[in-house]
């Protein structure tokens, strides 16, 4: 038997790629796919057997190569519920969840998810508003099978479709939506040496880069889908690059759009604008 207190401490100490409070973090959730025990289980030493711990080694050497956890457990958190992820697939951020929290709040009938990725937006607003209509696209068929996953195993009503941002064409019987909403790709590509590598190396860059020479391409065709399929009264709420706040507002503005509200995140960075019509 192997106590696990000692265990836990083995781990952080042998995640070398991370600081110390990460490490601690990623030790305990690591520990917890393996075990499923708590904190309070490593707080009072519980033992456990050896061989649940043998793929460990595995797991510790993969991270230390900066995989994410999340893709190593194909696990992770999201607005209360456990999402399914792989490498198909952006992992779902906290400011993500702000943009969520927003679109609830509008408690709209009808919704549009532009780039679903893991569909972790839509099957969010999905479970909160039972009564709404939900629909999501993205241009990956591996991505949408992801998010098909997490739709199955959480009983979420959401429909799916493969369809592009860029070139839209509605494939849903819905013709105008109460809410577009979208998180689409905005990092620009001279912006890669701020990325850390378990993001630049692991998750997919279609979904996360743009290039410098037009790096709000996103934006102007949200905002030309949402001239055609947004009602009257509707609303668009989208994620953003931290560093081009003002110029995405212009976006929506140039579009014919006068309600553009920019807004910051819990971290005080302009993370995600409201547009309504």
């Amino acid at each position: 038997m192997l106590d696990l207190k000692t265990e836990y401490q083995k781990i952080c100490e042998a995640l070398k790629v991370y600081d110390k409070e990460e490490a601690k973090e990623i030790a305990f959730l690591l520990l917890n796919h393996l075990l499923g025990i708590s904190k309070n289980d490593i707080i009072t030493s519980k033992t456990v057997k050896e061989a649940e711990m043998k793929d460990l080694g595995t797991y510790i050497e993969r991270l230390n190569n900066w995989e994410p956890l999340q893709y190593i457990t194909n696990k992770t958190w999201f607005f209360e519920h456990d999402f399914f992820v792989d490498q198909n697939v952006l992992i779902p951020r906290p400011e993500t969840e702000e943009l969520v929290s927003l679109a609830i709040a509008l408690k709209p009938k009808t919704v549009l998810d532009l780039g679903t990725g893991s569909g972790c937006i839509p099957i969010s607003i999905a479970l909160t508003l039972e009564n709404s209509r939900v629909f999501a696209i993205d241009i990956s068929e591996n991505a949408l099978k992801v998010a098909q996953k997490n739709t199955s195993n959480l009983n979420a009503n959401v429909k799916f479709e493969k369809a592009s941002i860029l070139d839209f064409e509605n494939p849903f019987d819905t013709a105008e939506f109460d809410l577009i909403i979208s998180n689409p790709p905005y990092v620009k590509e001279n912006e890669k040496p701020e990325i850390r590598q378990n993001v630049l190396n692991f998750e997919p860059h279609l979904a996360l880069f743009v290039t410098d020479n037009d790096p709000l391409i996103f934006y102007k065709k949200i905002a030309e889908i949402g001239l055609k399929h947004l009602k009257q009264n509707g609303c668009i709420l989208v994620e953003i690059n931290t560093y081009l706040g003002p110029e995405t507002c212009e976006v929506f503005r140039n579009a014919g759009f006068s309600k553009v509200e920019l807004i910051k995140d819990f971290f005080e960075k302009d993370r995600m604008i409201r547009v309504n019509r």
